[in-house]
């Protein structure tokens, strides 16, 4: 049984008009929404909400040549996603606007105790009309007994756009954790604005129960991401040979891609030998998706 972390009790949220909004939705935790500026271009942070554990940044113009696009970062105040966490997250790009949304350095579960609840995270995502986002988090790191549940809710117009990355790391491997959580399960829908699926994905990790957890395929190539591309203007096929041209050798990085059904937008999934081997290619996926979209360069992002 791994270290059990208790969360703090929350913090109060701020006080209306010092960062954040007055008037988020029961029970949420963080809420964002981008819009576009009328007769322009220009994207703008239209509102946005944290309470504990999270706060977010405002528009950093990480690119100052593109003011198309907002850059913004989710901070976390705690160590981590805790045993018994329920947190409710929503972000809306509205008409036109565009947003590149990440965080600032990896995500840890935690351990649950051994009867204890475990921890459940859900995302309520909206993409407008030609509105285009890019959810790139940094990777999730499932620690000894850790258990999570994680639900995202897509509701994409039929001319939005979307990039989702999430990368999965099973255990601390510098220091031999390896499946030695007790499970992960995330489950993407991605809707119609009327609420009609279009698909639906599901992934469920098994840990410490796991018969392959010692197969050579999982030790050689252990750090898991899964990639949604949607955009109705894009080459598909195109697309798909530039992500093949990453330049990784496949001695470190094993994918393959998919179209995605009742929308236009390929699923890419991946295993690679290191977490910096498939962020890497989270920017190859990116930069490739922006060059065929004739959109400006991604930028450095630090951390």
């Amino acid at each position: 049984m791994g270290e059990v972390v208790c969360r703090p009790q929350p913090l109060a949220p701020l006080p209306s008009g010092v960062g954040e909004s007055a008037s988020p939705k029961a029970g949420q935790h963080l809420s964002l929404r981008v819009a576009c500026a009328k007769g322009t271009s220009t994207s703008f942070v239209a509102h946005q909400y944290a309470t504990y554990p999270f706060r977010l940044s405002g528009n950093l113009r990480l690119d100052p040549t593109d003011k198309e696009r907002v850059y913004a970062y989710i901070m976390n105040a705690s160590p981590g996603i805790l045993a018994g966490d329920d947190l409710r997250m929503s972000v809306e790009v509205s008409d036109r606007a565009r947003l590149y949304l990440t965080d600032q350095s990896a995500t840890k579960v935690h351990s649950q105790s051994a009867a204890g609840p475990a921890a459940a995270v859900e995302w309520n995502i909206k993409v407008g009309a030609g509105a285009y986002l890019e959810f790139v988090p940094e990777p999730m790191i499932l620690f000894s007994s850790a258990a999570l549940t994680q639900k995202v809710d897509v509701r994409l117009h039929p001319k939005g756009q979307m990039v989702l990355s999430e990368i999965v790391v099973p255990g601390r491997i510098a220091r031999g954790e390896f499946y030695a959580f007790e499970q992960f399960k995330s489950r993407l829908e991605v809707r119609s604005p009327t609420g009609t699926l279009h698909f639906a994905d599901t992934l469920k990790l098994l840990g410490q129960s796991n018969r392959f957890r010692n197969h050579a395929f999982l030790t050689d190539y252990p750090i898991l991401g899964n990639f949604i591309i949607i955009a109705p203007d894009l080459d598909l096929d195109r697309l798909s040979q530039l992500i093949h041209t990453t330049g990784i050798s496949a001695n470190a990085l094993q994918f393959g891609s998919s179209p995605l059904p009742n929308c236009p937008g390929l699923l890419v999934r991946a295993t690679a030998t290191q977490t910096s081997i498939l962020r890497q290619f989270q920017h190859h996926i990116v930069s490739a998706t922006r060059q065929l979209l004739k959109q400006a360069s991604l930028p450095k992002i630090p951390k």
